[in-house]
């Protein structure tokens, strides 16, 4: 059910508050980048896959920081995607089996 609260904001400011332009500018740029791919099946259906998955969390995954870090929502995802991959780590093999928090990390040399 839709809130009463959601009616009071101007258009505006709901857009920004639930990062809507972000969102859409983000599924132009994946548009471009694969428009060779997307001649199948139309931009329509693009753009509904792209949405579809920004509900389902998976549109975080193989992106890059800044585009994870874009977000609430983003980072929200990528915390469930993080732990769906390694919640069992170290579950069968007791703790000499748990990876060191610095083994998650990962940085880009500088170049």
């Amino acid at each position: 059910m839709l809130s009463p609260e959601r009616l009071a904001l101007p258009d505006y400011e709901y857009l920004a508050q639930r990062h809507v332009l972000t969102y859409m500018e983000d599924a132009v740029c994946q548009l471009l980048e694969n428009k060779e791919d997307i001649s199948q099946y139309g931009i329509a259906r693009f753009f509904t896959e792209y949405f579809n998955s920004v509900c389902q969390g998976t549109h975080i995954l193989f992106r890059e920081f800044s585009f994870i870090q874009a977000t609430p929502h983003n980072r929200a995802s990528f915390l469930r995607a993080f732990w769906r991959c390694f919640r069992t780590v170290g579950k069968n093999g007791g703790p000499s089996m748990l990876l060191q928090m610095a083994l998650f990390h990962s940085q880009r040399p500088q170049s």
